[in-house]
């Protein structure tokens, strides 16, 4: 489904989960030609309607080059069917570049990261078995592609875009860009922004706190001013109203898993499944729970609210004392 908003064109492609769809946006450039933002799953169906609107629209012939927010295969998982029908450079964030580059050439080591986190985390041997086989089976759902422009964390013009500026909006993952036009303060925001959920501060094994990393996204975000911002799910946004309500929410959230720091020492997993209490989650968001949790213990660990306490191959945390 296309929708226009200052001569961008938004596809929506379908998801095989919650949310149950994401966009892409189909750009004209200054220059002549088009960029692609984002693109979606690698799902016959999410295909069929990104490939069908852009030869609507464009045509493939007329693509300059494909920008991907992020690694997450809900925005990355088209890039090798655009590359064989495009033939366009691809663009990533330097660090999210790397990373994908890494799981694409050594699958096993990643599911041994994951698997060792997990343990880490105390999570049940059950739970690890069903994560390891659910990750095998996911694979297919996303093709790697070598990118041909790493976007640095410093940012600067987009490739084959310079009236589009790169901007590094860490949290979400390492490497997470979004594109900002000065001339109608338009932002193209990927996850960093979000207009009804939060979006996912997951533990990374890039940077050492997601979540002050993602204050950061937001203040950098603040002071460029949008007036509108296109995001990856959900409705467009006007002004900065959301970005203030963002950094609110995972204030309150690191407050919140502050306070669940009791006696004695708990776990991470323990901790991820005192939020829901009462709560009957699927394993995906399971473990994305216990990956938000770990990131606010990161960021409570390195303001001194929190201490790790190691014991049996599982780590443990508890309040400092210092609030």
């Amino acid at each position: 489904m296309k929708t226009t908003f200052r001569e961008i064109h938004r596809i929506t492609t379908p998801l095989p989960t919650r949310p149950t769809s994401v966009h892409a946006y189909l750009v004209p450039l200054d220059a002549g030609g088009w960029m692609l933002v984002d693109g979606g799953i690698d799902t016959p169906e999410a295909w069929t309607v990104l490939s069908a609107e852009v030869d609507a629209i464009a045509g493939w012939s007329a693509l300059e080059v494909h920008v991907v927010t992020h690694m997450h295969r809900d925005h990355i998982g088209l890039v090798q069917r655009v590359r064989h029908a495009s033939s366009v450079p691809l663009a990533l964030g330097e660090l999210d570049a790397a990373r994908a580059a890494h799981a694409a050439a050594d699958p096993d080591e990643e599911d041994e990261y994951r698997d060792a986190l997990l343990r880490r985390s105390g999570a049940p041997e059950q739970v690890r078995e069903a994560l390891r086989s659910a990750m095998k089976r996911s694979r297919g759902m996303a093709s790697f592609v070598a990118v041909d422009h790493r976007i640095p964390s410093s940012g600067g013009a987009a490739p084959s875009a310079p009236e589009w500026e790169a901007v590094w909006t860490p949290g979400h993952t390492a490497g997470h860009i979004s594109l900002f036009r000065r001339r109608d303060q338009c932002l193209i925001a990927g996850d960093a922004v979000l207009p009804s959920i939060s979006p996912t501060i997951g533990v990374n094994r890039q940077r050492d706190d997601p979540v002050g990393d993602y204050f950061g996204t937001l203040d950098r975000l603040e002071s460029l001013a949008p007036e509108l911002i296109l995001p990856g799910h959900g409705s467009p946004l006007e002004g900065t109203a959301r970005i203030a309500e963002l950094r609110a929410e995972a204030s309150e959230e690191t407050d919140r898993i502050f306070e669940l720091l009791e006696s004695p020492p708990r776990s991470a997993w323990e901790l991820s499944g005192y939020r829901y209490k009462g709560r009957d989650l699927p394993m995906t968001a399971r473990i994305q729970a216990l990956r938000e949790t770990l990131a606010h213990l990161q960021h409570l660990t390195l303001a001194g609210r929190a201490v790790r306490i190691e014991s049996d191959a599982v780590v443990r945390y508890a309040q400092s004392g210092r609030g």
